[in-house]
């Protein structure tokens, strides 16, 4: 048996779902950033270092989540090929 799995081509919404993942991991870049800064210039007992931190953790979560939803379905085996109940 090959290991190899097909996928079926990305449609629009598989596409739209992809480009925003790369948005999220672009914003994600000024936000680690803006963390660093404040927790570097405020400390951690500013309430604006842990809601950078949030924000972080919000973007990176989302290109994951966005991300896999932009993987396509593997192709369905033939019915003749199906296993039986």
């Amino acid at each position: 048996m090959s290991d190899v799995i097909v996928r079926k081509p990305r449609h629009i919404g598989h596409k739209i779902a992809l480009a925003c993942a790369l948005g999220c991991g672009v914003l994600m870049v000024p936000a680690i950033l803006g963390f660093l800064w404040m927790w570097m210039t405020y400390g951690t007992a500013n309430t604006w270092t842990p809601s950078m931190a949030a924000v972080v953790a919000f973007l990176g979560c989302c290109a994951g989540v966005l991300y896999a939803t932009s993987v396509p379905q593997p192709l369905l085996p033939p019915e003749d090929q199906a296993p039986q109940a």
